[in-house]
């Protein structure tokens, strides 16, 4: 079910993260990106973002690469709470009868950086 509300699903989280994410983050976003930091497989409840999505100025390649996993679990502290409210309520107003679901998230940097996805776990209830 959740696959037929795919774009509506990337849409509304996409803009609510947009909204949301404190602009120290948000001034950080490389310019080509733009409206969708977030992509999901829903019906799986896995979400992926690219912390290379933050070049603005080189941010990524001077700041973001020599500490990633500590930029990982920073963005994750800011997303966390905003990914579950999100969901929680698009989910309520989907299937009343859904009442839990788990999401996770992998956190990846730039594709020849090789770095390993760093994975968060994200329960909406």
């Amino acid at each position: 079910m959740l696959n037929l509300y795919r774009q509506i699903i990337s849409n509304n989280l996409n803009n609510t993260i947009f909204e949301e994410l404190p602009e120290e983050w948000l001034e950080k976003v490389s310019p080509e990106i733009k409206s969708e930091l977030i992509h999901g497989f829903y019906n799986a409840g896995i979400l992926t973002i690219n912390l290379a999505d933050f070049n603005r100025n080189g941010f990524y390649q001077k700041t973001v690469r020599p500490q990633f996993r500590h930029y990982c679990e920073s963005l994750y502290l800011q997303l966390g709470p905003i990914i579950q409210r999100c969901l929680r309520r698009m989910f309520l107003g989907f299937n009343e009868n859904l009442t839990e679901y788990k999401v996770v998230l992998f956190m990846e940097g730039h594709e020849e950086d090789q770095f390993e996805p760093i994975k968060f776990n994200l329960d909406i209830f």
